[in-house]
């Protein structure tokens, strides 16, 4: 059993301490996404540029290239290790510039990985041109690839286009380099900003996945990740750079330094869009969710109502436990339709508080329904409306087999139970990106 470097005691955040390759074989935990910034191998004595002084671009010895081949081996090792760590439907994204991106791109499509983009990371700080011979170098690549030609990847389309002004995100992003306030713990020498690996695992994962760095450094992933409300584990093998990542860590366990570095990051509309987001998908992470349907004409009135009321099934009298598990659904979505219509659900949604069957005799304005008995579903507050539930429904990808009595619940205007993650992939996204 491995001994971690650090664990940190949320045990959201694990460090190991040593050679990925020795490491990487020793354990058989699996992720959801990669994140690697391997050795771009440019450490070979030139001069650099870098906050106004004359220095040298050596990043120490794990830096320095033995030639073509050496840089081919190496990148094919790591990456066929990696690939046994992934998922099915894992992603992984691979930092790097000319000196190492070219070798990446072709043992990715080598073995048998699918090149989804290549990132053109734009800084828009980068270090002026010290030669003066060729143009200033301000961008680095990131490839992103899953691990199957065949096995459907994860992607955050909606909110990449919601950060691009509600355009299609293009493959640049102009993003900042690191920030001062990023170096409170110490310096890596090639540490990449937050700002670029929060897009990155925002675009790529859903909460509480788990996140790979085998070539960890001061494991911005894994404060990125934890931020973002994601877990991590980091490899490294400098202890140096392992003390840099658990104080950065320690650094984020208040929740008060929780919400000014997630203010700081850079690519959101506001300072408030990602802490605003992160609500949202804390929404998608609850278990259960009950739907209930209501007519077009009444959807404007739910903002007012605490209570609601499903019809109760009745058979020869006796009153069925219908739907099954309705007591432990956490929230109610609101959705609409009419015969030969889709199913629409209207954004209105509420925590649930308590649900109770009642005859209608006991409930005001429902003396002389046909219906005799209610389920009344007591909510924490008024309905309110998010923008981000209100969309058309592929029920074909709603329910599973096994969920067949939801589907047909659902096809007669009834209550039904899903999960809101299966929710939101069964969304039908209309095409309307202005490009």
């Amino acid at each position: 059993m491995i001994e971690p470097f650090y664990k940190s005691e949320d045990k959201n955040f694990y460090l190991l301490k040593g050679d990925t390759f020795d490491l990487l074989e020793s354990f058989e935990h699996k992720f959801d996404m990669v994140f690697a910034d391997p050795p771009y191998f440019l450490s070979n004595d030139g001069l650099t540029f870098q906050n106004g002084k004359i220095t040298s671009v050596n990043k120490g010895s794990w830096d320095k290239s033995e030639g073509f081949e050496y840089v081919n081996e190496f990148n094919r090792k790591w990456l066929s290790l990696i690939r046994k760590k992934m998922k099915e439907n894992a992603t992984i994204w691979i930092s790097g510039t000319m000196h190492n991106i070219f070798s990446i791109g072709q043992l990715l499509t080598e073995l048998d990985f699918k090149i989804l983009n290549i990132i053109t990371w734009e800084k828009t700080n980068p270090p002026p041109n010290f030669s003066c011979k060729s143009f200033t170098h301000s961008t680095e690549h990131i490839i992103w690839a899953r691990k199957n030609e065949k096995v459907s990847h994860y992607f955050n389309y909606e909110l990449m286009k919601k950060l691009n002004d509600n355009k299609q995100m293009k493959d640049v992003w102009k993003l900042p380099a690191i920030a001062s306030w990023e170096k409170s713990c110490g310096k890596h020498p090639t540490q990449k900003p937050l700002s670029l690996l929060t897009r990155i695992i925002l675009a790529s994962t859903k909460p509480n996945a788990w996140i790979l760095d085998p070539f960890a450094g001061s494991s911005t992933t894994g404060i990125a990740a934890n931020l973002a409300n994601r877990r991590f584990l980091g490899i490294d093998k400098e202890e140096e750079f392992l003390r840099i990542s658990k104080n950065r860590k320690l650094e984020i366990e208040n929740i008060e330094a929780i919400a000014i570095y997630q203010k700081k990051i850079a690519g959101f509309i506001d300072k408030q869009q990602f802490t605003e987001y992160l609500k949202t998908e804390n929404i998608q992470q609850e278990s259960k969710v009950a739907l209930g349907f209501c007519r077009k004409k009444d959807i404007d009135n739910l903002k007012n109502l605490n209570k609601f009321y499903f019809h109760a099934i009745e058979n020869q009298n006796v009153v069925k436990d219908f739907p099954v598990g309705l007591v432990d659904a956490k929230r109610l979505l609101i959705y609409s339709t009419a015969r030969a219509k889709p199913i629409v659900l209207t954004g209105y949604s509420a925590i649930i508080k308590d649900v109770t069957l009642k005859h209608k005799s006991k409930i005001e304005g429902k003396q002389n329904s046909k219906t005799e008995f209610y389920y009344e579903v007591v909510l924490e507050e008024p309905f309110t409306k998010n923008d981000q539930l209100e969309f058309q429904i592929d029920t074909k990808k709603l329910f599973t087999d096994k969920e067949d009595k939801n589907k047909k619940l659902l096809a007669q205007f009834l209550p039904a139970l899903t999960t809101l993650n299966r929710l939101m992939d069964s969304k039908i996204v209309v095409n309307e990106d202005k490009i």
